[in-house]
């Protein structure tokens, strides 16, 4: 079955979008050659003159967007780690970290100096959410042992400022990271949840009511782009099914897509959400049986992440398609849990008990993936003319009708990298142990070497086992060891 024209129709205009934001990028070119394709396929089927009722409008908004004088602003606080009542550190927007002057008030929304002390109060209704946001997070810790209020916070609140390196490492390594993320699977668990509530209680559109009662809570979540993206996506979905009967996920997707590239930033985290979703929707679509549809949904998250993911981190879990199916039957209902019991302000303690129980479950289920899929985790680093080669690939398969064969480009793209990995082996290193025990160090660069002898100035016991294909040594222990031999006597 050809593409639909409505779909051709939409992603022309995301792909026009991107390509003009983009001028001057690395992407450009590529982006360019998406563009073009899509054009040449929508012009074999239909009248290309169409696309100019939507192409016009995407070039006035953008064009209005530059000519916009983009004032800088101060950078404020977005989080605050406490370590003890005088000493506490400052997150900052664009991820800087300054400790706060004892004895000063700073509070989340606030603007403060490189000494740490408060030079504007924040306030306005974004800055009273952020700040209701840390309250309820701080009263999480106290309701749920650590690290599971970590985790929960990560999953609900979108907080992952309090994650343990090493435990971010387990969930990335074993390729389970997207469930600490806010994304369309958090919305849809909690949506379906909620609808199945209002389901058994008979009333009309459940799926509807489910996601207007989830707005009021939105904020809540930090309101990430992610998060945005994903309720938008579900509350269409949702709409389409129960209003029209009659809905085209990928179109609205595109939607989805073209509003994100118009008025909001296309970063990393959507461009990994829409390939993630696109190919779990693309998988769906054309010839095969039920037992190939399922198994396609099973792998498409990651092979159609697998370009970004190796371009950008270089590392990636083969086996994270299975990992992510069988602790997903854990994580539904410890989602579900810790939504309650926030919607309950803990107050219930046999449902705080009840996350504490599954939270626990969870982290050693993602421990016991990383252990026993360890031998799946690959390093390689590709080029952005690859990455972007397999996508335009899957492009030309879609246009032309071959959906079925969609998911072959990055199956050889992940074989590639399978037997081309980015392998340093033998070599020696001496690193601060603040870099060698980082989640970055650990879970990307870390994991491009081999048999090698790291030193660090300390070693974290997590940290040795995620990067297990390396000896690491503790100088400490060695300073210890030449100390006591030298108390023996011994030189």
């Amino acid at each position: 079955m050809p593409p639909r024209r409505h779909i051709i129709f939409i992603f022309f205009l995301c792909f026009l979008a991107l390509t003009l934001k983009l001028i001057g990028t690395p992407y450009f070119i590529l982006l360019l050659s998406a563009t073009i394709i899509t054009l040449i396929s929508y012009k074999i089927r239909f009248n290309w003159k169409d696309l100019l009722s939507g192409a016009i409008p995407v070039g006035i908004i953008l064009l209005l967007q530059s000519l916009v004088l983009h004032t800088e602003t101060l950078p404020r606080v977005i989080w605050i780690k406490e370590y003890s009542e005088t000493y506490k550190v400052a997150v900052v927007e664009g991820w800087k970290w300054i400790r706060i002057k004892e004895g000063e008030n700073v509070e989340v929304g606030d603007i403060i100096n490189e000494d740490g002390r408060v030079l504007l109060k924040g306030s306005g209704l974004r800055v009273a959410l952020e700040r209701l946001r840390y309250r309820l997070y701080r009263e999480l810790e106290g309701a749920v042992d650590y690290p599971i209020s970590a985790v929960a916070g990560a999953c609900t609140f979108g907080i992952r400022f309090e994650l343990l390196p090493s435990l971010k490492g387990y969930f990335s390594l074993s390729g389970l990271y997207h469930f600490l993320a806010i994304s369309g699977l958090h919305v849809g668990i909690v949506i379906g949840a909620l609808a199945g509530i209002l389901k058994l209680l008979r009333l009309p559109r459940p799926l509807t009511a489910a996601s207007l009662i989830m707005l009021p809570l939105m904020p809540l979540t930090g309101l990430p782009p992610s998060a945005l993206r994903a309720y938008l996506f579900m509350f269409l979905i949702a709409l389409g099914i129960e209003e029209f009967r009659k809905i085209t996920p990928l179109y609205l997707l595109g939607v989805v897509f073209l509003l994100t590239v118009l008025f909001g930033k296309f970063n990393l985290s959507a461009a990994l959400s829409f390939a993630a979703v696109g190919g779990i929707l693309l998988s769906v679509e054309g010839e095969g049986s039920k037992a190939e549809k399922s198994f396609k949904v099973a792998v498409a998250p990651m092979l159609f992440t697998l370009p970004i993911v190796l371009h950008v981190f270089g590392t990636v879990n083969v086996m994270s398609w299975l990992t992510t199916i069988l602790v997903g039957f854990i994580f539904t209902p410890f989602l579900i849990s810790v939504f309650l019991m926030e919607i309950t302000l803990y107050k219930v303690e046999i449902i705080n008990r009840a996350v504490e129980l599954l939270g626990e479950l969870f982290i050693k289920a993602t421990q016991l993936s990383f252990h026993y899929t360890k031998w799946a985790v690959i390093h390689s680093e590709i080029s952005l003319l690859l990455a972007g080669i397999t996508y335009i690939a899957c492009l030309v398969l879609y246009l032309w009708s071959r959906v079925r064969f969609i998911l072959i480009p990055p199956a050889l793209l992940l074989a590639y990298a399978i037997f081309n990995q980015t392998v340093i082996t033998g070599k020696e290193l001496h690193l601060k142990g603040w870099k060698l025990n980082s989640f970055r160090f650990i879970s990307t660069e870390g994991q491009r070497y081999r048999d090698c002898k790291i030193y660090g100035t300390y070693v974290m016991p997590a940290t040795r086992k995620l990067l297990f294909r390396n000896r690491l040594i503790d100088k400490r222990l060695l300073r210890l060891e030449g100390k006591g031999l030298h108390k023996r006597g011994v030189h």
